[in-house]
């Protein structure tokens, strides 16, 4: 480690060293193209998952070692301490992993260790765009721990299915609301991809319209397997980025599957279209209030499976509830937001008829709780769903 000689620098040293044991910076002073980091909270029951993935990355395209493009891997598995690495090609074709930084003990799902980790990167990677894969569980806009604690209307089941999605799992307890992931993006990103459940929400991706150009994610939950890594890094890393392909082969794995495992729903999201989204909604709603609150609920698309209803399709609910020149201006401010989707015919069980590309709460006069909760986010504030 080079001396400290200056007081300041040294106290940035030591609260740093609160979080890492040990780092190098080989790279200071360059300039990169690209940063894709790829970030895997798997501390949880997902980390079988984690591995694979982190193998099948290996078998496809890598950057190589004076590319001016990086691959970072942030990795947290059960038993091992959490380490940073950047992971490129040799002449030789030979994959490799080069320790950027270890890490003691810590809560990946926490706020401040993401940030600390992201602003990490951007030290030693000075580079002129960053991408970010977020790759653990999720559920949505929703609180902290409802989505699996909750008892919702009618009898609760056990999910069969519960080992092969991301809704399921967790940091030792924690898991990173939306607004404490707004809070811990430290700069804006190209691209954020979400490999994790559920994140295709109108409320996710408006509140994180600062913090990235694109956002790709899905409006139900996603297989546990995730994105196949070994394919979709190439598309990451072309010269003009590729978000589609990255896309249609993510959909393209899952639709050659069979039975339950044929289910995906992904979309493409830019975000500087969301305003005027934001503004033809809320005249929408607040033209159309009284019919949400009579709406036959069984016949709105759900984007979830059991008793998990917080998750509707927001295209089908505006065609339930709006006028259809009002419908017509819905879809053409949505066609702009979205720029591409993609669906297979059923998730596990759940029928897909509709498919607008993105998901919504629905106001529920008998949940004041969640009510309460969702007029903090940003889309509510703007659109009026709630007031």
């Amino acid at each position: 480690m080079r001396k400290i000689k200056y007081i300041a620098p040294l106290l940035i040293l030591a609260i740093s060293s609160l979080f890492i044991s040990c780092e190098k910076n080989p790279f200071s002073g360059s300039e990169f193209r690209r940063v894709v980091v790829l970030y895997m909270a798997a501390n949880n029951n997902l980390s079988s998952f984690a591995e694979h993935n982190i193998s099948t990355i290996k078998d496809g395209f890598v950057p190589d070692k004076q590319s001016k493009d990086i691959l970072v891997v942030y990795v947290h598995l059960p038993n091992k301490d959490p380490k940073l690495v950047r992971v490129y090609k040799e002449s030789d074709g030979v994959v490799l992993e080069d320790i950027v930084a270890t890490y003691t003990d810590q809560n990946s799902a926490n706020g401040d260790v993401l940030k600390a980790v992201l602003n990490k990167i951007k030290v030693i990677f000075p580079a002129n765009e960053y991408g970010l894969i977020l790759w653990s569980h999720a559920t949505g806009w929703l609180p902290q721990g409802y989505f699996n604690t909750s008892v919702n209307q009618g009898a609760f089941y056990e999910d069969p299915y519960r080992d092969i999605v991301k809704s399921f799992g967790e940091d030792r307890g924690v898991e990173m609301e939306v607004k404490e992931l707004k809070g811990a993006l430290p700069f804006r990103f190209s691209f954020i991809i979400f490999d994790c459940c559920f994140m295709g929400g109108i409320e996710t991706i408006y509140e994180l319209r600062d913090k990235a150009d694109y956002i790709v994610a899905s409006p139900t939950e996603i297989l546990a397997y995730g994105f196949p890594y070994d394919q979709i890094m190439s598309s990451l890393f072309q010269t003009k980025l590729d978000l589609e392909q990255t896309c249609q082969l993510f959909y393209d794995y899952y639709n050659n599957q069979s039975g339950v495992h044929q289910s995906a729903t992904i979309s493409i999201y830019k975000t500087a279209e969301l305003k005027q989204l934001a503004d033809v909604t809320k005249s929408i709603f607040n033209a159309n209030r009284s019919k949400i609150a009579t709406l036959t609920m069984s016949t709105v698309q759900p984007f979830f499976r059991l008793n998990k209803s917080w998750f509707w399709d927001l295209g089908h609910l505006i065609e339930k509830i709006a006028t259809p020149a009002e419908y017509e201006a819905f879809n053409t401010a949505l066609n702009k937001v979205i720029v591409a989707k993609w669906n297979t015919p059923f998730f596990i069980d759940l029928e897909i008829k509709k498919y607008s590309g993105v998901s919504t709460y629905i106001q529920n006069p008998e949940n004041n709780f969640l009510d309460s909760f969702y007029k903090g986010f940003d889309w509510n504030v703007a659109s009026e769903m709630i007031k």
